[in-house]
This record gives structure tokens, sequence and C-alpha cells, in this order.
């Protein structure tokens, strides 16, 4: 196991967006979903952010976008459209789908070091201390042509509560005018439906009940409806920016979860790996990084230094959560609320292994009779009574490092539980069948402004020799 595996977790996203990672604390992030928002009545539409759960399969060229709409408005009905390259096969999701999904993804606590020498302090000395793919989809069967728009009716039905067509259309100012026909005031430009035209995209046109929204006292709405699933055949694994723009005032924070066989990240200046990298080589490798780790560091500090200096509202993407789920990550939705606390039973450096309390007590009472020094047995029964109800077992397990470790200087150290309520734990099982053994799950945010979004995402595989797993808050995440 590589210290990034063990290491690696909330300080890089908590310290580069600036915000605060609480250990065993959980959040639903604040998102929205793949699409634009349309409305009858030419009332405002409000897309405040995006989320997704992306899966590919490279092999099938297969993909599915999972998405939840979040909105806000003071329209009486609300719409979306959403394109794919090919026609989706649409599934109803798990209502609190990306709720289980932020609780799964919590970042595992910080580690604490456990001073456990049980002679009695000098005051000097403490003065220094301190111390899943679906298959693929082969279209609907019902075909209805509008001629004179040049607009194709593929397919229309119901998915949850929403009602749907899937349509493709000939040229832009055809399916402006369908749009219109058919009650929705499109609040974009022909140029953006055109983009997905000339690329021969399906378009799924969907309509939302108001009433699965909450209504305010000056008669607006917002809220989220059911998750929908969309599968499609793919020569890449794509997500519809450009859209979403429509719909977007100034910019939109955008949480990706994406599954594929390898870890996936956004190409070029969209990269994770600007700001990942950078907090790992200067927070976990130090002054003991190498030479070409640290001139991977410098060049890497260099690039977000221009890229603000010649962009200063720029921001990087973040990486949330990135794992490789294999036999014990999966364990924890087959039985959430034993494995949940330890995700499964959680990942140690080479050679560091988990001690129960009573090994842990019995070690350390031995090397206070053994060792040198003066002793004081009351203190020390004391001290050990101490330990004893500080790291009990059902607040988190006693790991001994094969050497001390390099942030603490102990030998036994501490992990902490994660925490959710016992309720929202127990959901985590209806992730079963949606998260696959074998495959990543990688999580990013991107705080994308509207000028950003003018075409649409690549997510590209990365590299086997720089996939990184990153699961566990740093000893530098802030307080």
């Amino acid at each position: 196991m590589s210290l990034r595996t063990w290491i690696a977790g909330a300080a890089a996203a908590a310290a580069l967006t600036g915000g605060i990672v609480t250990s065993g604390l959980w959040r639903t992030p604040e998102a929205g979903a793949a699409c634009c928002y349309f409305a009858a009545q030419e009332k405002d539409i409000n897309q405040p952010g995006q989320k997704a759960f992306i899966t590919w399969d490279p092999a099938s060229k297969i993909a599915s976008w999972t998405v939840q709409p979040k909105f806000e408005g003071n329209a009486v009905d609300f719409g979306m459209v959403i394109p794919s390259p090919s026609q989706p096969k649409l599934d109803e999701m798990p209502r609190d789908f990306f709720k289980n999904l932020a609780i799964y993804t919590v970042l595992m606590p910080l580690p604490e070091g456990i001073w456990a020498d049980l002679h009695e302090p000098r005051y000097e000395e403490m003065e220094k201390s301190g111390a899943a793919p679906g298959s693929k989809w082969d279209g609907g069967q019902d075909r209805r042509l509008s001629d004179d728009r040049g607009v194709t009716v593929l397919e229309s039905g119901v998915v949850g509560s929403l009602d749907y067509k899937i349509i493709t259309a000939e040229k832009a100012d055809g399916l402006f005018d369908w749009l219109k026909e058919n009650q929705y005031v499109y609040s974009g430009d022909q140029g953006t439906l055109d983009f997905y035209i000339r690329k021969k995209w399906f378009f799924t046109v969907m309509k939302i009940d108001p009433k699965q929204m909450k209504k305010g006292a000056d008669g607006s709405y917002a809220g989220e409806v059911t998750p929908t699933r969309f599968t499609f055949s793919s020569d890449s694994c794509v997500y519809p920016l450009r859209i979403t723009a429509l719909s977007v005032k100034d910019k939109t924070d955008a949480l990706f979860y994406v599954q594929a066989p390898q870890q996936m990240d956004l190409q070029g200046d969209l990269s994770w790996m600007h700001s990942y990298r950078t907090m790992f080589l200067t927070y976990m490798l130090g002054c003991s990084a190498n030479a070409d780790q640290q001139q991977e560091l410098n060049a890497r500090n260099r690039w977000v230094e221009e890229k603000k200096r010649k962009d200063p509202a720029f921001e990087t993407t973040k990486l949330e959560w990135a794992k490789k789920l294999g036999a014990t990550e999966m364990s924890v939705l087959d039985d959430p609320l034993k494995n949940y606390a330890q995700l499964g039973g959680g990942a140690l450096p080479a050679g560091d292994v988990f001690v129960s309390q009573e090994q842990f007590l019995k070690e350390i009472w031995e090397a206070y009779e053994k060792g040198p020094g003066e002793k004081n047995d009351a203190y020390a029964k004391g001290r050990l009574k101490q330990l004893e109800t500080q790291y009990s077992s059902d607040k988190g397990m006693i790991v001994k490092t094969k050497s001390p470790n390099p942030w603490f200087g102990t030998t036994y150290m501490w992990y902490p539980h994660r925490e959710a309520p016992a309720e929202d734990v127990k959901q985590l099982a209806l992730l079963k069948g949606h998260l696959g053994k074998d495959q990543w799950i990688t999580k990013f945010r991107k705080v994308l402004r509207k000028d950003e979004m003018t075409d649409d995402l690549t997510l590209v595989p990365v590299e086997a020799a720089k996939e990184q797993e990153y699961v566990r808050i740093m000893p530098t995440s802030p307080p």
C-alpha cells in the first residue's frame, strides 16, 4: 500500500476550495444536473449547480449519465432538454441516489497519533512536546416524423414522474419552432441547438411537474426531481456542458462522480491533477521529495501562477474522493452499519496492522514495566484507564505502525470512525447494482464560469502509473 493511498484525504479539497472538512461529519453537495432548463410562459429559470453520476465502459462503448435537476424560478411549467450522442434508454433511479453517493464518499477522518508512554512526564518535557454500466440500447419503436420542421419523435413515455420525448432534428430553426409549438419558450440561441444537430446528437425533452417542487412565499419554485439515468452508446466519455450554459447566470458548481475501469479526469486546463498533485507534493512529500517530484511541483506551481496571472478568476478542478472499489469497499453496501465507519476495514500502509484495544493496553503496560526511567505505578494505571476510555472500539480503531509515524512520531495511531446518521447509512444498500467491484469511482468538482462553457466536456483515463486514490483526510487539513 503506497503512502498516497493511505494518507491522501480531504486536505487538498478543503484547502484548495476554501471549504472546511470536519472529521466524522458529512454534507450533501449543493449542485444540480446535466441539462438545459427552459420554461413555459417566458418565466425565468436558473440552474445554480450541476451534478452527475457518469459511467463509462470503453470495451462496449456504453456510457450513462444519472442526473437530478436542481432548479429555481417562477415558471408554472418547468422543462429540460438533454442532448446525447445516441438514442438513450431512460431509467428511474432511487430518489436519494446522490445523497447516498455523498455519504458513501465521505473522506476518512484524519488519523491521530496515540501518546502511549505511561511514564509521568516532567513539566519541561510537556512544554517541549506540544504534542455498472447498462446494456446497449438499440432505440425505441415509436417513430413519428414532423416533416415541415425536420423533427423526428423517436420515443415518448414517462420515467418516474417525468414525461419525456426523445427526438432528432435536421436543423436548428426547425427544432426551435418545434419547442415553441410544444409550449416551451427556449431561452437559448439556435447556434447552441445547431452545435448538437451538426454532431447528429439526440435530444431528450422532459416536462417537470411543479407539484414536485417547493413553492416560496413569493410564488417562486425551487427543488429537485427524481434522478434519471440515460444509457447510450458513445465513441467517448462525454458530458453535454455547452447546453447547460443557457440556464447559468454567471457560474455553476459542477460535481461529477465518474465510474469506469480506469480513473477518469478532464482534459487540459480542467484536469484535477493541477490542484491535487500540487497539494500532494507540497504537503505529503515536502522536503523529502526527490528531484523529479520537486521538478513536477515547481512546474505545476508555475502553471497555476501563470494561469491566474492571465485569468485571475480561474479556479482549478478539485478532486474530492477517488478509489478503485474492492471487496472491502463493496462490503459497505452489503452491511452498511457494520462496514461504513472504516470503509469496509480501511487501507493501511504496508507493515501497519490493526490491534485490539486489549492488545494495545497490554503492550504499552509491558513496555512501561520493562522500559527505563522512573516508575510511578499510580500515575501509569490512571493514564492506562484514560487511554482505555479515550480509544474505545466503538469510536475507532487502533493501528500499530511498522515504524514511528513521520508526522506524529508515535508507534500507535488512532483511526477514528466515519460518522453519519444511522438511518442514512442504512440507505447505502440502495447503491448495490449501481457501484461495481474493480471499478474506479472518481469524484471531482469544478466551478465553471459561463464563458468556460463553450464546449462539451471530454473525460479521459488517467495513466495507470499516475492514478491517485484519495480517501483520507491529510494532517494538513484545515480545522
